[in-house]
C-alpha cells in the first residue's frame, strides 16, 4: 500500500471514530431527566455540548485605514489618526452561557435529626434521601436545610396537606413572574398546583420544592436570570445578591410573601418604564395578529411600482419612518415607491442592520415578515435582565453612559443635569460594562503611547525615518527618563520590545484631546476628548479601542468639578499639564442597554451593536427548551410506581 493510500485510509477511520464518538456523546446528552431535575438543576449529566461560538459579522461595519465607515451614512473624511488606546485581543467576547454547578438539596445530617410532627417527620426524610431529584445553588441548599432544622422541619408552604394562602401567594407570584421578563415555567407553578391535588402523598416533596424554586425566584428578580460575567468577556459585574438565609425567614414567616418577592424588583425608574413597554406589547401581539408583507423577491427600485407599496407605505408611517403629510399621495401615485418613501425605507433599513438602498429587496421582505414587535419584546426582556445586574443604588451623583445609545448622562439627586454623545468601542475592541469612581478631571494631558502601537504603528515609519517622532512633536524617553532624539536611535535594531517610551505632549493634536476624565480600573479604560470631532456627527458611533470619547469635555467638566464655563476654559487654555482631584466623587456606570427610555421616558430600540443580546436569548432559549418538555418519570416516595406525565425544565 502506497504511502498516499495509508494515509487515506488512517484520515477515513479516524474521522469514522470522532463520528461514533460524537454520536455517543449526542445520545448521552439527551437521556431523559425527571421533573425534580429538569424544574431545578442543571446536572453536569445533561449539560448541553460546547459547540463553536457562531461569529458575528456587522455588516454596516468596514474598516477604511484607520478610520471605521458606517454604511448608510456619507463616508467620513480620511484622516491619518492614530487611536490613543491599546488593542485588547478579546474579539467579540460573547460566551455560551453554562449553568452554575448544581447540588442535590439533601444533608446526611438530616437522618439524625428528630421531627415534630408527621408530616415534618415526611419533610425530613426528603431532606435526608441522598438520591433526591431536587437540586439547587450550593448557598440555596445549605440555607434550605438550615432553616428546614431551625423550625423542626414543619413545612413552609402546606397547612394540612394542603397548599397555605402563603403557597398560593407564592405560587400566583411565579404566574406573574413573566411580567418582569422573567419565564414562568421555570418555576413550575401549574405542575405545583396540579400535584398537589392529585398526589397528596407527594406534599412534603412538593414543599421542599417550593422552597428551592422560590429563592430561584427571588434571585432571578433581584439580582438577574444570569451571572454576567459568564455571558460576555467585557462584563465585569457583581450584582449584589440577597443572603438566602435572610430570603427564607421572610418568606416562611410573612403572611404576605407576595409583597416581599414584589419588594425585590429594582426601584430604578427605567425598570418600572421597560416593564409596562413589555406589557403593552404583549397585548398588542394577543390583540392585534402580524400582517405579513408579501414576498415575491422582485427588486422595486425608487419610481417603480409595485401592488405593495400601500402596504409598505402604512408599515412606515406605523414604524414613525415616515410623516403623515409625506404618506398623504395622489391616487396615481399609490402604488409607485416615491422618494419620500425610499428615504423612509433607509431608516428602516438601517435600523434593521441591513444595506440601506431605499429599494426593495429580498433582504428587506425578510425583516418587513419579522413582527418588529416581537423584536421590541425580545430587546425588553433582555434589558430588564441587565437592569437587575445594576447596583441597587446608583448614587445621587453619578455618570452612565449607555454604550449601545451611544450617550453619556450625568445625574445629579435624581435629576439629569447634562447629558452628551460618546464614541464606544469597536465590536472586536468593545468597551467593558463596570461600576466604579470618578475621581479625577486632567486639564491638557500628555499621551503616553503604548507599546503595541509603538510597535505596530510608528516602527514602519521609524525604519524608514527615524526622525519621524521628532517631525510630529513627540518626546522619545530612554529607560534613564532622558529625553533622546528620535533620530539619535538605531530602530531598525529593535523587534517586538522596544526600550523606550514615547509621549505625545498637550496641544490641539493630541490623541487624548484637550481634558481625559480618571475612574481607576482594571481595564484601563477611562473617557477623553479627541481631536478627530467629525465622528460625533455618525449615527452610530463605534470607533475605538474600548475608552469613552466623549462630544463636549468642557461642558462635562464643568458639571464634575462644579466649576463655571469661564474657570473651566482657563485651564485648558493656560496649556499647562495638569490633574484636578474631584471634591465630591461620582459614580461611574458604564453599561450596554439596546432599549432605555429616553430624557422625555419614551423607551427607545438600539442596535445590538456588540451582539449581546443574541447571547441572552440564546441563554434563555436553553433554559426555556428545558422547562417546556413534557418528560416521563416515576416519582420516587409515591405510593406506586406508575409513570406520570409532568411539566420539566
Amino acid at each position: 500500500m502506497s504511502n498516499v493510500s495509508l494515509k487515506l485510509v488512517v484520515s477515513i477511520a479516524a474521522l469514522a471514530f470522532a463520528a461514533t464518538t460524537a454520536d455517543a456523546e449526542v445520545k448521552k446528552s439527551q437521556r431523559k431527566q425527571g421533573f425534580f431535575d429538569r424544574l431545578f438543576s442543571a446536572s453536569p449529566r445533561y449539560k448541553k455540548q460546547k459547540t463553536q461560538q457562531r461569529k458575528t459579522i456587522f455588516t454596516w461595519l468596514r474598516n477604511d485605514d484607520e478610520v471605521n465607515v458606517i454604511y448608510g451614512n456619507e463616508p467620513l473624511r480620511k484622516r491619518k489618526y492614530v487611536d490613543p488606546e491599546p488593542l485588547p485581543t478579546l474579539g467579540m467576547g460573547n460566551k455560551d452561557y453554562v449553568e452554575t454547578k448544581q447540588v442535590a438539596v439533601f444533608d446526611p445530617a438530616v437522618a439524625k435529626a428528630t421531627a415534630t410532627t408527621a408530616f415534618a417527620e415526611q419533610v425530613r426524610q426528603v431532606l435526608a434521601n441522598k438520591s433526591t431529584a431536587l437540586r439547587s445553588v450550593v448557598k440555596d441548599r445549605d440555607a434550605i436545610i438550615a432553616h428546614y432544622k431551625t423550625i423542626g422541619f414543619k413545612p413552609i408552604w402546606f397547612m394540612e396537606g394542603k397548599l397555605s394562602e402563603r403557597g398560593l401567594e407564592l405560587l400566583a407570584a411565579f404566574e406573574k413572574s413573566g411580567e418582569d421578563g422573567l419565564m414562568p415555567e421555570r418555576y413550575g407553578a401549574e405542575t405545583f398546583r396540579q400535584r398537589a391535588v392529585s398526589e397528596p402523598d407527594s406534599a412534603a416533596e412538593l414543599d421542599v420544592a417550593m422552597t428551592v424554586a422560590a429563592l430561584a425566584y427571588a434571585r432571578d428578580l433581584s439580582s438577574g436570570q444570569f451571572e454576567p460575567n459568564r455571558l460576555s468577556a467585557y462584563h465585569d459585574l457583581t450584582p449584589e445578591i440577597v443572603a438566602p438565609q435572610l430570603m427564607l425567614r421572610v418568606l416562611a414567616y410573612s403572611p404576605f410573601p407576595r409583597n416581599y418577592l414584589d419588594s425585590l424588583a429594582p426601584k430604578h425608574s427605567e425598570y418600572a418604564l421597560l416593564k409596562e413597554q413589555l406589557k403593552q406589547i404583549e397585548k398588542d401581539i394577543a390583540v392585534n395578529p402580524f400582517q405579513a408583507f408579501e414576498v415575491t423577491s422582485k427588486r422595486v427600485k425608487v419610481g417603480q411600482t409595485d401592488m405593495r407599496i400601500p402596504d409598505l407605505r402604512q408599515r412606515m408611517l406605523e414604524l414613525g419612518h415616515l410623516d403623515p403629510g409625506e404618506a398623504l399621495v395622489a391616487e396615481s401615485d399609490r402604488i409607485v415607491l416615491d422618494k419620500a418613501l425610499s428615504s423612509a425605507l433607509k431608516t428602516f433599513q438601517k435600523s434593521n442592520g441591513i444595506k440601506s438602498t431605499g429599494q426593495i429587496d429580498k433582504s428587506t421582505e425578510l425583516v418587513l415578515n419579522a413582527d418588529p414587535r416581537k423584536r421590541q419584546r425580545d430587546k425588553l426582556t433582555v434589558n430588564l435582565e441587565r437592569i437587575r445586574w445594576l447596583p441597587k443604588d446608583l448614587g445621587n451623583r453619578h455618570v452612565f453612559v449607555n454604550q449601545a445609545g451611544f450617550e453619556v448622562v450625568v445625574r445629579k439627586n435624581g435629576t439629569d443635569a447634562w447629558r452628551s454623545k460618546v464614541i464606544v468601542g469597536k465590536p472586536m475592541t468593545q468597551t467593558y460594562v463596570f461600576n466604579d469612581v470618578m475621581e479625577t478631571v486632567v486639564f491638557n494631558p500628555s499621551w503616553g503611547v503604548p507599546q503595541s502601537i509603538i510597535v505596530n504603528e510608528y516602527m514602519p515609519k521609524l525604519r524608514r525615518d527615524p526622525g519621524y517622532l521628532d517631525k510630529q512633536g513627540f518626546k522619545v524617553i530612554d529607560g534613564s527618563g532622558k529625553v533622546v532624539s528620535s533620530r539619535s536611535v538605531n530602530w531598525s535594531a529593535y523587534g517586538n520590545k522596544v526600550p523606550f517610551g514615547v509621549q505625545q505632549p498637550p496641544g490641539g493634536e493630541n490623541a487624548l484631546g484637550e481634558i481625559k476624565f480618571l475612574f481607576p480600573n482594571g481595564h484601563d479604560i477611562y473617557m477623553h476628548d479627541t481631536p478627530s470631532r467629525n465622528l460625533f456627527d455618525e449615527s452610530t458611533r463605534a470607533f475605538s479601542h474600548g475608552c469613552v470619547r466623549v462630544h463636549n469635555p468642557r461642558d462635562f467638566a464643568t458639571v464634575l468639578l462644579d466649576w463655571d464655563r469661564d474657570k473651566v476654559d482657563q485651564n485648558v487654555e493656560s496649556g499647562d499639564s495638569h490633574s484636578v482631584s474631584l471634591s465630591n466623587k461620582f459614580r461611574v456606570h458604564i453599561n450596554y442597554f439596546t432599549a432605555w427610555p429616553d430624557k422625555a421616558g419614551k423607551v427607545q430600540f438600539y442596535s445590538d451593536i456588540y451582539g449581546r443580546d443574541e447571547t441572552i436569548l440564546k441563554a434563555l432559549e436553553a433554559r426555556r427548551k428545558r422547562s417546556g418538555e413534557r418528560v416521563a418519570m416515576t416519582l420516587p416516595g409515591s405510593a406506586s410506581d406508575t409513570e406520570k406525565t409532568v411539566i420539566a425544565d
